[in-house]
């Protein structure tokens, strides 16, 4: 599964919210989330992982002095370093306004900064249209399928465990290429039980439930030796089948072999964010 090209817009004034989703979508957006306070921002930084983000930089109109998409920036950056490409606009006159612009960029890193009454279509959606092609490569140079996937455990311990139960032909080599492969576009992910996140159940399958931010959805991972695995794809895991909550059908979305050892993705519609923790 692809993950979408996603875009977070921050922005309180309609006119203005109309004006950005459509610039977004043409330069490449095929998902869009708008929030018009700092809680909404949090929650949609929860749930997903965007590869840009659009933040006017005050969000309440009856307030000259309010900066709050500089602390929507501050959450952004915080969350997810700079694999989200951001982008300052304001509406603002005066000092004060490039003085924000100027500790943003300095303290967090701002990728462009333009103000409203400038505002161009055709160079603000040119612009987008960069910062999206860019934002994949950054994102993934930043982390590694295998890191996500070992949580809060050391990677050399993840590594070895998984080694010694699953004896991949290549060793490590296979193993870091069947992951990539098997959640390369669901990164970056949260385990359910970051200090164990995924555990080997008597039918010899690794299973580990994990929140995915770039498919904004739950997903259940399964390693196993390859000869175990030859029946039915659709099958489910009986141990995994255990793990889930009643009414959570588990839906195969991936299914990769490398050498001796397979892996197998499912979605988990109906497990909400707040199962997992963060």
């Amino acid at each position: 599964m692809k993950a979408p090209t996603r875009a977070l817009i921050v922005e309180d004034i309609e006119t203005w919210v109309y004006i950005l989703d459509r610039a977004a979508r043409r330069a490449g957006a095929s998902e869009i989330v708008v929030c018009g306070n700092l809680q909404m921002v949090g929650d949609a930084l929860r749930s997903a992982r965007f590869d840009v983000a659009i933040l006017d930089v005050g969000l309440d109109p009856d307030d000259d002095l309010n900066s709050d998409g500089i602390k929507a920036l501050e959450a952004i950056r915080e969350m997810d370093g700079s694999g989200t490409r951001c982008v300052l606009i304001t509406g603002w006159q005066g000092g004060d306004r490039m003085d924000l612009q100027a500790r943003a960029q300095r303290e967090h890193g701002v990728d462009w900064a333009y103000m409203k009454e400038n505002y161009e279509a055709h160079t603000v959606i040119a612009k987008l249209t960069e910062l999206l092609e860019q934002a994949a490569a950054r994102r993934l140079s930043q982390t590694t399928p295998m890191a996500n996937l070992s949580a809060n455990v050391e990677p050399w311990r993840f590594e070895g465990q998984l080694i010694e139960s699953l004896s991949p032909n290549g060793g490590v080599k296979t193993l870091y290429s069947l992951v990539s492969r098997l959640i390369g576009s669901a990164i970056p992910v949260i385990a359910m039980d970051p200090a164990r996140p995924m555990v080997q159940g008597a039918d010899g399958v690794w299973i580990g439930l994990y929140w995915s931010r770039a498919l904004a959805t739950a997903l259940a991972v399964g390693l196993a030796p390859a000869v175990g695995w030859q029946g039915d794809a659709s099958a489910v895991p009986a141990d995994l089948g255990r793990l889930l909550p009643a009414g959570v059908v588990p839906e195969l979305i991936e299914n990769v072999r490398d050498r001796n050892v397979q892996g197998r993705l499912w979605e988990l519609p109906g497990l909400s964010r707040d199962t997992f923790p963060g």
